[in-house]
């Protein structure tokens, strides 16, 4: 091994056995039980202005006594916190008042919807209504900007798209600020019954001193919401979530420099409509004609040096609603990973987009979630048009669980159906997952699929993760068989028997002012045939992490990789690696800095072996940040790759400037170049949000590639949300 590795493996082993944390010693559970609030109901009107000056406010109870889980797990939060709620008939209402001593008062970043997490200061509160650890969250920063998710699984899987209809608004006063939320009861679902007992917790993060606290307590481990340390919020009485109907039409039109595909015209128009209805008090009923599947975001363009196809998020609004219910399978991460891709049975990017990402038309369809008592439920139907030769396609989405305390299973259907020659497949299955003591889930699934032709396929996964203070471990098996085809699933090889890990200690030096936690393991993956007859490629990764006390991190690594190439692999435009056995060695090391300053910056270096050669790469970024209006960033990437089959550059170069005047008005824009393609990407957008999602946006598109016309696009697109 390289004197580099070495080091680092020396660091990792002496990490393991030495250091200790440091934490306050606390009763979580005895603490949790005592963390009980009661709602008042009240008749006069409260003013949605971040101020809590109304009578309401002072005679409702009070929240308080917060608990760090960062930088000292255990201790009373350094500023105090107190948080008030009262109802109505229509919604709730949460008041919050935050001390902060601090001159400069609370830090804010952002003004946009959906700000960068942990960029700002920022309370957020965790509603699990159904106490089936299940969560919607709402966050607010010091500005007035608003976040929401929903959180499945206790925490584990988490949808941050998710866009709820309800209003906060901030204020300040000499030492700190204060806040207010509407949170219409018809935006909720919980169970039918006269009183209400929900699972409450409540996020604060003080970005400048970057100290986490919560309401009921919450170890350290967990970097998101885990309702299941939730205290209770009580008093709610006699209210329902209505029979709510939305209706949300939308309406685009574009012109470009160019003429369209199939057609002989330069413009287009289109128009439609989404429809929602409560039914029950826990499902809701989404229709849709004509789906709005217009882009008003670009996806980032990847570099691919691998011989398998890259992943690239969801971005259409249709398909960002309850995620969860359609999510099978563990596709936890590790420490700083993306979530495991190797299988994804549901990947909703299959529907309505080509392989290549262009835009087939949706005539409509139909999506049913929800619970009903122990039962979660998912159903998708959705009907594509023909669109040149390709014809019309129908897919389905299904899934039902049932749970059983800490322990769920859950059966589920993928389908694609379509005439002629196209065919069918179809796959079934069904998934257990089970969690004990919080720390520790076993999750598992199996499915079969079948296709046109009588051929037919297995493919499933087993997984195991541990997450506790001071070791996490994720360990999993992932078997697809040669014959395995999934049409509305995401896996980038198919007939593998893989075994992924990461394994690793964490210590949390009690007396540092500048380092938070030192992560030392080891992940990777091993590839075989799913019948096992041989090695396909290996992926061992040692690494050192550090987390500053300030948000910054650095990452050292060394990569060790095999790869048994049984065909030619073109890893550039006219650079063939030949079939053979390639082994080969990498350094990694990375650092981001603190990314809620004026200026933060990234920096990644990526040096060693390549197949036969070798690689040199480097990739960083700077951002700044001059208010919470204006901000800019610029990325680069360059690869220098020498193999004795020929020498190769890439570059990846991304420039973006996002301007917010209000929390309802923004201009972003957008530029990125890739050198494998050789195309430049121009992307410009103004949007505004004048009720809650209801926009109207102006797009400016330009597309530039070496070989090809230019092509300019100026798009625009309205949509309104009618309540009823």
């Amino acid at each position: 091994m390289v004197p580099i590795s070495r080091a680092i493996w020396i660091a990792i082993v002496s990490g393991l056995v030495s250091a200790r944390a440091g934490s306050a010693q606390i009763d979580v559970e005895a603490i949790r039980a005592a963390k009980e609030v009661e709602a008042i109901r009240i008749d006069e009107p409260i003013v949605l202005d971040g101020r809590l000056d109304e009578p309401a406010w002072v005679r409702a109870p009070v929240a308080r006594d917060f608990y760090q889980q960062e930088p000292v797990e255990g201790a009373p939060a350094s500023e105090p916190s107190e948080i008030r709620l009262v109802y109505d008939a229509g919604a709730l209402y949460v008041g919050g008042t935050f001390f902060d001593s601090d001159p400069a008062g609370p830090l804010t970043n952002n003004l946009q919807r959906d700000f960068a997490w942990r960029e700002d200061d920022l309370v957020a509160v965790i509603l699990d209504t159904f106490n089936d650890y299940s969560s919607s969250n709402f966050q607010v920063n010091p500005a007035g900007a608003v976040r929401d998710s929903q959180s499945y699984d206790d925490g584990r899987q988490v949808n941050q798209d998710w866009d709820a209809v309800w209003w906060a608004r901030t204020a300040r006063f000499e030492g700190g600020w204060t806040m207010e939320m509407r949170i219409p009861f018809k935006t909720l679902r919980f169970p039918e019954v006269e009183e209400q007992v929900w699972g409450m917790n409540v996020f604060r993060l003080m970005r400048r001193k970057n100290e986490s606290t919560y309401w009921s307590p919450q170890p350290r481990q967990f970097s998101s919401f885990k309702p299941s340390y939730a205290g209770r919020l009580t008093g709610i009485r006699g209210v329902r979530p209505g029979q709510n109907l939305q209706v949300k039409p939308f309406s685009t039109g574009s012109f470009s420099n160019v003429r369209l595909p199939n057609l002989d015209r330069r413009w287009d128009g289109d128009g439609g409509i989404d429809a929602k209805y409560t039914v029950g008090t826990s499902l809701a009923l989404d229709l849709t004609y004509r789906t709005d599947f217009s882009q008003v975001e670009v996806d980032e363009q990847q570099i691919n040096l691998t011989r398998f196809s890259l992943f690239f998020p969801e971005k259409r609004e249709f398909f960002l609603e309850n995620q969860g219910a359609f999510r099978i399978g563990d596709q936890s991460a590790g420490r700083r990973g993306a979530g495991r891709r190797d299988l994804l049975p549901f990947f909703s990017r299959r529907i309505g987009l080509s392989a290549t990402g262009h835009p087939i038309p949706i005539l409509g369809g139909a999506r049913l979630t929800g619970r009903q008592g122990s039962y979660a439920l998912g159903l998708l139907n959705m009907q594509t048009e023909r669109f040149g030769d390709r014809p019309g396609e129908n897919f389905t989405a299904a899934r039902v669980g049932r749970s059983f305390g800490a322990a769920s299973i859950a059966g589920f259907y993928l389908g694609r159906e379509a005439s002629g020659a196209a065919g069918f497949n179809r796959v079934a299955g069904g998934e257990v997952h089970l969690n004990f003591r919080r720390t520790i889930d076993v999750n598992g699934f199996l499915m079969g699929s079948a296709s046109s032709g009588g051929v037919r396929g297995q493919a499933g996964r087993a997984a195991f993760s541990l997450l506790e203070n001071r070791y996490s471990a994720l360990l999993s098996y992932t078997n697809i068989s040669p014959q395995f085809r999934n049409d509305v699933g995401f896996f980038p090889r198919g007939d593998i028997g893989l075994i992924a890990w990461d394994v690793a200690r964490h210590i949390r030096p009690s007396r540092s002012r500048w380092l938070r936690t030192v992560s030392a393991g080891t992940l990777g993956e091993r590839f075989e045939n799913s019948r096992h007859e041989g090695l396909l490629s290996r992926h061992v990764r040692g690494y050192l992490g550090l987390d500053f006390a300030d948000g910054g991190v650095f990452d050292a690594a060394v990569d060790s990789n095999y790869e048994r190439l049984v065909k030619p692999f073109e890893v550039s435009r006219g650079v063939v690696i030949p079939p053979g056995e390639y082994r080969f060695r990498q350094v990694i090391p990375s650092w981001t800095s603190n990314r809620s300053r004026a200026v933060s910056a990234t920096l990644a270096y990526t040096g060693g072996e390549f197949y036969s050669g070798t690689i040199q790469g480097v990739s960083g970024g700077l951002r700044l940040r001059v208010d919470e209006h204006l901000a800019a960033s610029a990325d680069y990437g360059h690869n220098d790759v020498d193999l004795p089959e020929g020498r190769f550059t890439t570059e990846l170069a991304r420039f973006r400037v996002d301007f917010s005047f209000t929390t309802a008005m923004f201009l972003n824009a957008f530029v990125q170049y890739n050198s494998a393609t050789r195309s430049w990407l121009t992307n410009v957008r103004y949007r505004v949000t004048y009720r809650p999602l209801s926009d109207f946006y102006v797009v400016y598109s330009d597309t530039r590639a070496s070989g090809r016309p230019g092509e300019r696009t100026i798009a625009l697109k309205h949509t309104i949300l009618l309540s009823f």
